[in-house]
């Protein structure tokens, strides 16, 4: 027996020996991979050219764009030379934090050599490539500021930008453009410069839209607050309050009169914001208001209220002569205007931007400088490139919009996934079948978004003109499904679920097992939610009547086998 279980353990530590050599040859093997190219001969590294030609192939193949981007810290030279190694390889780690911190996490970023990184950024067009890299930029000068003054040295970052496919459609050329941005970014230093694409001439980086200092609070507030309003149907709005004295006279002023301003500019905004509003520093003469449950008009009172308080305060400027504090705001609004971090933030700049154009003590809301064809409606393309940007998270922070236009208790998007999950399983549909049946069913009608809300909530029958615009919805909505890679199954259910079972639906007017599955389940869960709810142009149907309607339409209207299987669920007790 002791010869068993000395022969067990030999057994064990040899497997274990085995399996530590296996780790090692696995470790070496990614040290084979890591970036070994020459950046001053504007060479990638092999891991970065495979990475860059695995993303063409897959946005050639998904229809989806992406950008790179070249990055490397300016004057490092310089400033090893008068610091030592030592301090340079604490910039070098400070930089690689921005670097995590300010890029997502699904962005890949390789290590080219000191100071010099490349980048993919999955799902990004030249707009978002360009932000990311502002951002960015912003993020290394923030964060190196401090040792930039102590050296004299200005510590910053110069940036090349290419994207895919609208800069070029191969690899190398892909990487040749951004080589050539990167080279006209260094010229300058401390700036980014973006692709010609087909040969023309690099273009020079735009005027920043987004001035933040990175507040983690700030930021985690914000995001917090969007999560909540998207999950609960609420909304909120956000401020962007300018102290003009301190943007307009930086280099005469000293830190103490430029804080003794803000600590009067602040104590004032703490004494007229509610208990549940939030106030948080955006940048060294700025503020960022989080005013939640609150709309457009209420947080334009809320600025009146603010221009007079604030104004009346007296300050030391500069010069030392006392006058009043004057300020501009920028207001965006949750879910009316946007429904991303970045998307409001750009929105409450630009209205910010707006509100300076107007004069001292002005302020603008987002709403006043959208260049949407109808009040209260953006265009397909506007929608597409918003979401773009936020990804598949964006989409359902969307539907927060949708909800509260309606105005529907419960929502009807949750409504229908419950009663259409409900029915899937009772078909026996596999779970990831289920899975996918509910995000579908969530996103059918998200091509409303583009209708104008006084249409979706007419107290009475559409006009045959509305009515054909409401008719529009699947096609919008698959079109926009259509260009999120991740949400791209979502599109072909979502366009037909409208179609009925003898081809009389739209848009297509296809009719059978033509119709996806998905389709047929949702066309029916929703009738019923549509029967049994009230809507502006009628009241709501008795449930009797609404498991009748369905019965008799089984064959015509609706699969017979799916309304079957919803009689199934208690459709009763779901719609509650």
């Amino acid at each position: 027996m002791q010869g068993d279980k000395r022969e067990y353990i030999i057994k064990l530590l040899k497997e274990n020996k085995d399996l530590r050599e296996e780790i090692e040859q696995l470790k070496r093997r990614v040290r084979e991979l890591e970036p070994v190219g020459v950046w001053v001969k504007y060479r990638a590294s092999e891991y970065f050219n495979i990475r860059v030609a695995e993303e063409i192939a897959r946005g050639s193949r998904y229809k989806y764009e992406f950008a790179i981007l070249l990055v490397e810290l300016d004057n490092l030279d310089i400033y090893t030379r008068r610091n030592g190694k030592e301090a340079a390889a604490e910039i070098l780690n400070m930089l690689e934090i921005a670097l995590q911190d300010t890029l997502r996490n699904t962005d890949l970023k390789c290590y080219f050599g000191e100071g010099k990184f490349g980048v993919v950024l999955p799902h990004t067009g030249g707009d978002g490539a360009m932000a990311a890299a502002g951002k960015l930029r912003q993020t290394v000068e923030r964060l190196l500021s401090l040792k930039s003054q102590a050296a004299n040295i200005r510590l910053t970052i110069s940036t090349g930008v290419a994207c895919y496919p609208s800069d070029a459609l191969s690899a190398d050329n892909l990487l040749a453009q951004a080589r050539e941005a990167f080279a006209l970014a260094r010229t300058s230093g401390n700036s980014v410069r973006a692709a010609a694409g087909k040969g023309g001439t690099a273009s020079a980086e735009p005027e920043a839209e987004i001035n933040m200092m990175q507040n983690d609070s700030f930021v985690s507030a914000l995001d917090d607050e969007i999560a909540r309003c998207s999950r609960y149907g609420q909304k909120f709005s956000l401020i962007i309050l300018s102290v003009n004295e301190l943007e307009n006279n930086r280099s005469s002023m000293d830190g103490l009169m430029r804080a003794g301003i803000m600590r009067a500019v602040f104590r004032q905004l703490m004494a007229a914001i509610r208990t549940v509003d939030r106030c948080y520093l955006y940048t060294d003469s700025r503020f960022a208001l989080v005013l939640p449950g609150t709309g457009s008009y209420g947080c334009s009172l809320l600025a009146q209220k603010l221009v007079g308080t604030i104004s009346s305060v007296t300050a030391v400027k500069a010069g030392g002569a006392e006058g009043n504090i004057s300020l501009n705001m920028g207001i965006t609004s949750f879910p009316s205007d946007d429904v991303t971090r970045d998307g409001l933030l750009r929105r409450a700049e630009a209205a910010l931007k707006y509100a300076m154009s107007k004069g001292p003590n002005s302020y603008s809301t987002a709403a006043e400088i959208l260049s949407a064809p109808e009040k209260g409606r953006r265009d397909l393309n506007e929608w597409i490139t918003m979401l773009k940007e936020g990804g598949p998270g964006a989409v359902f922070n969307l539907l927060a919009v949708l909800d509260m236009t309606e105005r529907y208790d419960p929502p009807h998007s949750q409504a229908v996934a419950r009663l259409a999950l409900a029915t899937g399983e009772v078909m026996g549909l596999p779970a990831v079948t289920l899975q996918r049946l509910r995000i579908i069913a969530m996103l059918h009608d998200i091509g409303k978004i583009c209708i104008a809300p006084a249409i979706i909530t007419r107290p009475g029958p559409l006009r045959d003109d509305e009515w054909e615009e409401m008719m529009k919805h699947p096609q919008l909505g698959a079109a926009i499904l259509e260009q999120l890679p991740d949400l791209a199954y979502c599109c072909l259910p979502v366009l037909s679920h409208h179609e009925m079972w003898d081809g009389k639906g739209y848009p297509q007017g296809i009719k059978g097992d033509r119709i996806p599955l998905e389709s047929r389940i949702i066309a029916v869960a929703e009738a019923f939610d549509d029967m049994v709810s009230a809507r502006p142009y009628r009241g709501l149907v008795l449930l009797n009547d609404a498991l009748d309607e369905l019965g008799d339409k089984a064959g015509t209207q609706f699969d017979p086998h799916v309304v079957e299987a919803f009689l199934k669920t208690s459709p009763g007790k779901l719609s509650r």
